[in-house]
């Protein structure tokens, strides 16, 4: 089965304005030059449209006699996981669902308005559910139109290893050969901590050159390559984006290794950068206000520190819905294990859109981990970052992520990325496990990969919940 479903950052600007009212430049149709069709779906009585574009989604004047007059902040939207990991929501809402091409506006079929469509206690798309062959049936497609990126002026790529990498990508860069010498307390390993905490703080992802063993990584790739080519009872692979595929990983070795998914720097690193706890108890538009509130105050990472922006007690919190994460406890705050995954990007697949793998409550509310198992190059499906997007800073280019294996990136969830298209006749393989705060909306749910899978996700935080936690009462 595969799951399909989208979640714009809405900013409202006014409650309600004419449809008549709009702007030149929204009512004229789609926005740039190449901008992808869009599915728009006004929610009556809601402040918001939904979008599964990659950008601003335009109205045409007209179209609807009264309509929420919002803007989409992401360029990229979200939902999947990155390598766009996330489920990616095709939410049509009954009678009141359009579809925005060049061409303008246009009824979405009948068929294509799914009864099934679900909104979670927090008001949340869950998305719906089906078997690749009934989607093909109807002609969907995970994400819309599939997820890959058709932008008529990409962005430029400054790369960070490699014959095309640029001296302005090194500060991106933090060489960790020399950790595994130190010992536990040794000074300098407070010192790369805080360094690594820095650097992802500003730019929202950071290169960790040579942490790991190269060789310890080596034969990992074979394992992902078998494990991903067989079926497994009870496990489900899940399209991502542009011909993506994503398993989740059986607590086993070696995936379950403690030098992997135990690792003392990166525990370090995400007990002091994950602490934002705004999802907790919270239901979709008490969220996106309180992002309009970070927004207008400046977008500084620490206003999700403020008290008032803690865990919001109640049955939310208690139970949080179908969608929202479970992880920790709802007495507790700051990060817990989620999900341990292998992506597969086949060979000759496109660039991903860019994308957010979450959109609320913002930043700090989930890293994201990578391991490359293959050697990445240039074009063999490498991930691209827009350095400071977590902020909501857009400097126009992208960086990309192609260091040599044993190196481990590390990502705000909430930073836009994409998968680099694979030009090469070979796969690439990478391990992705994210740390989260309880409550977030990530679209997956119990089962999502599969009813065997719950198992094992639920093994994989046992193994690794309390050493962690240890490090967040340190940082508390």
């Amino acid at each position: 089965s595969f799951c399909l479903q989208r979640h714009p950052l809405l900013v409202p600007l006014q409650p309600r304005v004419p449809a008549a009212m709009l702007p030149p430049a929204v009512a004229g149709g789609m926005g740039a030059p190449g901008a992808a069709a869009a599915v728009v779906v006004h929610r009556p009585g809601s402040r918001q449209f939904s979008s599964t574009s990659s950008g601003l989604a335009w109205l045409r004047a007209g179209a609807v006699p009264a309509v929420p007059l919002c803007v989409l902040l992401a360029s990229g939207n979200r939902s999947a996981r990155a390598s766009s990991s996330r489920p990616g929501l095709f939410s049509f809402a009954g009678t009141a669902g359009v579809a925005a091409g060049a061409a303008g506006l246009r009824r979405v079929p009948k068929r294509a308005q799914i009864a099934r469509r679900v909104v979670n206690e927090a008001g949340f798309d869950v998305g719906v559910r089906m078997s690749p062959e009934e989607a093909e049936r109807m002609g969907l497609k995970p994400f819309g139109d599939g997820g890959a990126d058709d932008m008529a002026s990409p962005r430029p790529k400054f790369y960070t290893h490699g014959p095309c990498a640029v001296p302005a990508t090194r500060k991106h860069i933090i060489k960790c050969y020399n950790y595994k010498d130190t010992a536990p307390n040794d000074p300098a390993r407070f010192q790369l901590r805080d360094e690594i905490l820095k650097n992802v703080r500003e730019h929202g992802f950071v290169v960790l050159e040579g942490l790991m063993d190269p060789e310890a990584v080596r034969p990992l790739e074979a394992d992902a390559k078998q494990y991903l080519g067989q079926t497994q009872e009870g496990f489900v692979p899940q399209p991502l984006r542009a011909g993506r595929e994503q398993l989740q990983l059986p607590f086993a070795i070696p995936w379950a290794s403690d030098w992997l998914v135990r690792h003392d720097l990166i525990l370090d690193v995400v007990a002091g950068y994950v602490r934002n706890d705004l999802a907790g108890g919270r239901t979709q538009d008490e969220q996106q206000w309180c992002l309009v509130e970070w927004l207008n105050t400046g977008a500084h990472l620490d206003f999700f520190l403020k008290p008032e922006m803690g865990p919001k007690p109640g049955r939310l919190l208690d139970a949080p819905p179908t969608g929202c994460s479970d992880v920790g406890v709802s007495q507790e705050t700051g990060p817990w294990l989620g999900r341990v995954m292998v992506t597969k990007t086949p060979p000759r697949v496109p660039n991903q859109k860019f994308h957010r793998d979450i959109n609320f409550p913002g930043p700090t509310a989930q890293l994201t981990i990578q391991v490359p198992l293959t050697p990445f190059v240039a074009n063999n499906g490498p991930l691209g970052y827009v350095p400071g997007s977590h902020r909501m800073v857009t400097p126009g280019y992208e960086v990309v992520c192609n260091p040599p294996l044993g190196s481990v990136v590390l990502y705000d969830s909430f930073c836009e990325h994409h998968g680099i298209e694979n030009h090469t006749a070979r796969e690439r393989y990478a391990m992705y496990w994210e740390f989260e705060t309880r409550g977030i909306f990530g679209g997956y749910y119990d089962g999502h990969f599969g009813e065997e899978a719950v198992r094992h996700t639920h093994a994989f935080r046992a193994h690794v919940d309390p050493l962690l936690r240890d490090k967040v009462q340190l940082v508390a």
